[in-house]
């Protein structure tokens, strides 16, 4: 617990921290559609995985299977390759929406870690009525 306060007092000081908390991050941007070129690329992006080290452990096996190397020897990196290939496309058709996604998404998560974990005063309405190592403040540490 005690690791888990340092870290979040840590996060608190820097400034992707004070953003999070001052502006009250939420997931608000996820109630919003996102386009079908942002779907896509998502999908895209699932594929690649499902392509890739699956793919080069079943030319491996194939290979065995066949009792010729060259199976993995050629299309081992290939079908990485492709795999590759689709992750590359996928990032081009997600462009700026993943990464406004990944913004949001971690701010929410560090102004929820903050807030649960750091003793400051910023868990009042007004943080300036009582310096942060008041009583009150410090009972919020065993929740």
């Amino acid at each position: 617990m005690r690791l888990l306060r340092t870290i979040a007092t840590w996060a608190g000081r820097t400034t992707f921290g004070q953003e999070a908390v001052a502006s009250q991050a939420d997931l608000s941007l996820f109630k919003q559609r996102p386009s079908f070129q942002f779907i896509l690329g998502l999908i895209l992006l699932g594929l690649s995985y499902v392509i890739g080290w699956p793919g080069v452990i079943a030319s491996g096996i194939a290979a065995a299977y066949l009792k010729s190397p060259w199976v993995f020897v050629i299309g081992g990196p290939v079908i990485y390759g492709f795999s590759f290939l689709v992750w590359g496309v996928s990032m081009l058709l997600m462009g700026k929406g993943n990464i406004q996604y990944a913004r949001a998404f971690a701010k929410y998560g560090i102004r929820i870690f903050i807030e649960k974990f750091a003793p400051q005063p910023h868990r009042e309405n007004n943080p300036s009525s009582r310096p942060s190592g008041s009583a009150s403040s410090r009972s919020n540490d065993n929740e």
